[in-house]
C-alpha cells in the first residue's frame, strides 16, 4: 500500500508514453506499474502525467542596480514556476555593488527561505568587483553551489578575459561550472555610440546594437578560452544561427561547451522592436529576438541536442522604466517568463510535433537536472522525487498576464493561443496546485545542494598537453 497513486494517465517516460500507476511515497517514486494500491489516489483520465520542468536560469529578489529592482522575488517568481509546471529552479545570487559572491549568496538563501513554492539551487555571479575568486570558490563547493555565472558586457558585470581565465582555472580545477553571458561589450558600446550619435534613440536600434556577430565573436572567443583551460563551460541563452555554429565549431573540436535557449528567441521576431514604446518594451530583452532563419536554427538544435537547456531567463524588468527611457541604451532589459517556458514548449514542442516526448523530456528538464547535478529531479522513474505534473492536452488557452502570477504585469506572449495546460503539480509528492488552484499550504520549497563534478573527467588545460608525443 503506497501513499499516494496516481492512475488512469498517460505517463511519459524518457523511452516513451505508457499507461502505468504511479506509487508514491514519502516524497519519492516508489514504483511504476498497474493495479497498484494506495491510501489516497489521483485519478488523472485523460491527462498526461509528466516530469516536473526544471528551469536552472531566472532572476528573482535580485539588490538594486541603477535604481532598478525586478518584479518578483522568491515568492511569486516561484509561484508563476510552479502554476507553469516548473517545480525546480535555479536563481542567480547577484551581488550587489561592493559585495563579494558568499554575501550575495547568504542574501538569496535567506530571502529564499520560508517563501519558495518551488524546490531551488543557486548560480553565483563573478564581476570584477566580486574580488580573488580562489577561496570564494571554495566557500561556494562547500555550500552545495558548484556553478558561477560571468558576463562579457554590461556596465559592472563585464570581466575582462584576463579574469575569465582565472575563473576557468579556479572552476576546473575545483569541479565547477562557468555560465556565460556571450556578447562582445567593445562591438555594443561602439555601435550604441554611433546609434546614439546619429539620433537613432528609439528601442528598434537596441536590435542593432546587439547584432548576431557580437554573440557570435563572443561564443567564439569564450570558447577558445575553454579550451585553453580546460574549463566546463554552458553558453546562455544561445539567440542565432551564428551563435549555434560557433557553438558547433567548439563542440567539434572537444572543447566543454554547452548551449541554451530560450522561448523568446524561437518565437519573438525582431520587428517585435519595431514600434511605439508603450508595445516595443515588452519584448526588450538581451540578446534580442531574430530573424526566422535563426527561429528554425534553434528549433533545429534542440531537436538534435545541440542545443540542451530551455530556460527562461526570467527577469522581470519594470515595464515602466522599459518606457520611459528616452534611449534604447537605458531601457530595461530582461522580460518575465518563468510561468510560460514550459507551456509553450509544450505547445510548439511536444504538441506542434517538433520534438518528440524524450527530446521534450530532455529540454523540459532531464538535461537541466543532469548537467548541473540536481539529483532526484527531471524524470520519472523510481528513487526520484515525486514532482508530478498533470497536464490537460485538450486544453485551449490564451495568454494573459492579467492571469499569472508574477508581478511584471506584462509578457511578451500576450494574446498567443496555447494547446495544452498544466492543471495539478505535485512537488515531492504534494499537491502544490489542484486543477488550477493553488493548495491551501505554506511554500513547500527546500534549497538543494549540489555536488561539484570529479576534476579529473575535465579536459586537460592547455599547458598539460604534450603535441609532440601526438601520434
Amino acid at each position: 500500500m503506497h501513499e499516494r497513486v496516481i492512475t488512469n494517465g498517460r505517463v511519459g517516460l524518457s523511452d516513451g508514453w505508457t499507461h502505468c500507476d504511479i506509487g508514491i511515497d514519502d516524497g519519492r517514486i516508489t514504483a511504476l506499474g498497474e493495479g497498484l494500491k494506495g491510501a489516497e489516489i489521483l485519478d488523472a483520465a485523460e491527462l498526461w502525467v509528466l516530469p516536473g520542468g526544471v528551469d536552472t536560469h531566472c532572476h528573482l529578489d535580485q539588490p538594486s542596480w541603477g535604481g532598478t529592482e525586478g518584479a518578483d522575488g522568491f515568492g511569486t517568481g516561484s509561484l508563476a514556476a510552479i502554476f507553469g509546471g516548473t517545480t525546480t529552479i535555479v536563481p542567480f545570487a547577484m551581488p550587489a555593488p561592493g559585495t563579494t559572491m558568499p554575501q550575495a549568496v547568504e542574501r538569496s538563501l535567506a530571502l529564499a527561505e520560508g517563501r519558495s513554492f518551488a524546490d531551488y539551487s543557486l548560480h553565483a555571479i563573478a564581476t570584477e568587483a566580486t574580488g580573488p575568486a580562489q577561496d570564494q570558490m571554495d566557500w561556494l563547493c562547500a555550500q552545495g553551489i558548484p556553478s558561477v555565472k560571468a558576463f562579457m558586457t554590461y556596465e559592472g558585470f563585464a570581466v575582462s578575459d584576463e579574469r575569465m581565465l582565472e575563473l576557468m582555472d579556479g572552476a576546473r580545477a575545483r569541479g565547477m561550472t562557468v555560465m556565460i553571458h556571450a556578447e562582445n561589450d567593445a562591438i555594443i558600446r561602439h555601435s550604441r555610440d554611433k546609434l546614439l550619435a546619429a539620433g537613432r534613440t528609439a528601442l528598434r536600434y537596441h536590435l542593432i546594437a546587439h547584432s548576431a556577430a557580437v554573440e557570435r565573436e563572443a561564443i567564439h572567443r569564450v570558447a577558445t578560452l575553454a579550451e585553453v583551460t580546460g574549463a566546463r563551460v554552458l553558453i546562455v541563452h544561445i539567440s542565432s544561427a551564428q551563435g549555434i555554429e560557433e557553438l558547433t565549431r567548439a563542440r567539434l573540436r572537444g572543447t566543454d561547451v554547452t548551449g541554451e535557449t530560450c522561448p523568446q528567441y524561437v518565437l519573438v521576431p525582431p520587428a517585435a522592436l519595431d514600434g511605439p514604446a508603450e508595445d516595443a518594451a515588452r519584448f526588450l530583452f538581451c540578446p534580442p529576438g531574430r530573424e526566422a532563419a535563426s527561429h528554425a536554427a534553434l528549433w533545429q538544435a534542440l531537436e538534435a541536442g545541440d542545443i540542451a537547456l530551455w530556460s527562461s531567463d526570467h527577469s522581470p524588468g519594470p515595464l515602466a522604466d522599459k518606457v520611459a527611457a528616452e534611449d534604447f541604451d537605458k531601457a530595461v532589459s530582461g522580460i518575465p517568463g518563468l510561468e510560460t517556458r514550459l507551456p509553450l514548449l509544450f505547445s510548439e514542442g511536444l504538441a506542434s510535433g517538433r520534438l518528440s516526448l524524450p527530446r521534450y523530456l530532455s529540454v523540459a528538464g532531464a538535461a537541466a537536472a543532469r548537467y548541473y547535478g540536481l539529483e532526484r529531479k527531471g524524470a520519472i522513474t523510481p528513487g526520484f522525487d515525486a514532482d508530478l505534473v498533470l497536464w490537460d492536452p485538450a486544453a485551449r488557452w490564451q495568454v494573459r498576464a492579467a492571469e499569472q502570477r508574477s508581478r511584471a504585469g506584462y509578457t511578451p506572449f500576450e494574446g498567443r493561443w496555447m494547446s495544452g495546460r498544466p492543471l495539478t503539480v505535485l512537488l515531492r509528492g504534494q499537491t502544490v496546485v489542484a486543477d488550477g488552484r493553488l493548495a491551501d499550504r505554506p511554500p513547500q520549497g527546500r534549497f538543494l545542494p549540489r555536488r561539484p563534478l570529479d576534476p579529473s573527467t575535465f579536459r586537460l588545460p592547455i599547458e598539460d598537453t604534450t603535441p609532440w608525443l601526438a601520434a
